[in-house]
């Protein structure tokens, strides 16, 4: 668990995620995080959107079937191209970007102070503590990259094959993407109970 900053991000309980978005007190923070939780894509990919990523003809009306995250804006290994990642855009986030109405930028989520630039990752870390400061959750080690451990880490619990999580999160690699399961503890002391 992340303490002080330090460490692997904490799991999010749909509970607390919900929680957590809910506290958020503009429609963009929440839709973002939104996009992140029901992705697992990084944050800096998810501010990185362009609302023709999101939304048919650059319209706030209908979302995609799929959110396309470019490959200039994914997260590179190694010096090596991160390549395009398209992810299915599911009922629960289908609802969320049904109601959010991007405001005449080309980013989905343009920076509060200049509309012709992405907001930054500073602006969104600080509203995400202050959120979970807020419902006294700041021992917790949650952070934005909670949403893609968690996102991850319940694909695998669902019994889907690392194959098949791969091509969603785009890893090249299983100890890449091994790094991202949580194991649940109480799978673990069942486990070592069975010896």
């Amino acid at each position: 668990m992340k303490k002080n900053r330090i460490g692997k991000a904490s799991i999010i309980p749909d509970a607390i995620a919900d929680k957590i978005i809910k506290r958020c007190k503009y429609p963009w923070q929440q839709t973002l995080l939104s996009i992140m939780r029901y992705t697992g894509e990084r944050v800096g990919a998810v501010r990185l959107l362009q609302v023709s990523d999101v939304y048919a003809d650059g319209s706030s009306q209908i979302a995609l079937p799929e959110i396309t995250f470019r490959s200039e804006t994914r997260k590179r290994s190694a010096g090596k191209d991160a390549g395009v990642r398209q992810v299915p855009v599911s009922q629960k986030l289908r609802e969320v970007l049904r109601t959010y109405r991007p405001g005449g930028s080309v980013w989905l989520f343009p920076s509060p102070s200049d509309h012709s630039s992405p907001v930054t990752v500073q602006a969104i870390d600080s509203f995400h503590r202050k959120a979970i400061a807020q419902l006294g959750l700041q021992n917790e080690g949650y952070s934005l990259h909670s949403y893609r451990r968690t996102f991850i880490t319940k694909l695998y619990d669902k019994g889907i094959s690392t194959r098949t999580i791969m091509e969603i999160t785009g890893h090249k690699s299983m100890s890449s993407l091994q790094r991202y399961i949580d194991a649940d503890p109480s799978k673990v002391r069942k486990a070592i109970d069975e010896i």
